[in-house]
């Protein structure tokens, strides 16, 4: 029996299994390797500082998550199968390792936050068209 997600190390074990899923994809790992080029010694504490924060609400995250995924969208339009290959992949990677109330609980704030990031997106991409016209 798996347990469920209790602490930073877990996390910790969560993210970095769901990392190198991300970079292994074909369809997402040049979103950050190449447009975002992310410095994984650098990226990984301040996601293992959301997920904290979102399921056991520490407070250690202090970034614009939404501002950053916009940012790559400009830079890399970010598609609806990208949003489904990023579920996919989490909740394979919590699967794998996990099961109980905060895994769930880990698997419904990645489809939300999938959701939301789409809603902006869909928001921005407006906006961009009745500017345009």
């Amino acid at each position: 029996m798996k347990k469920d997600i209790e602490n930073r190390d877990d996390i910790r074990l969560l993210v970095d299994d769901f990392y190198q899923k991300l970079l292994d994809s074909k369809p997402l790992s040049y979103l950050f390797t190449d447009v975002a080029q992310i410095r994984l010694d650098e990226h990984l504490p301040i996601i293992y500082d959301f997920w904290e924060s979102a399921l056991f609400q520490t407070g250690s995250y202090q970034g614009k998550t939404m501002d950053k995924h916009l940012e790559l969208h400009m830079a890399s339009n970010l598609t609806e199968a990208h949003f489904i290959e990023w579920t996919r992949l989490f909740n394979e990677s919590v699967d794998a390792h996990f099961e109980g109330e905060k895994a769930t609980m880990a698997k419904k704030k990645a489809f939300s936050i999938a959701t939301i990031i789409k809603l902006k997106i869909e928001q921005l991409e407006r906006i961009k068209q009745e500017i345009n016209n």
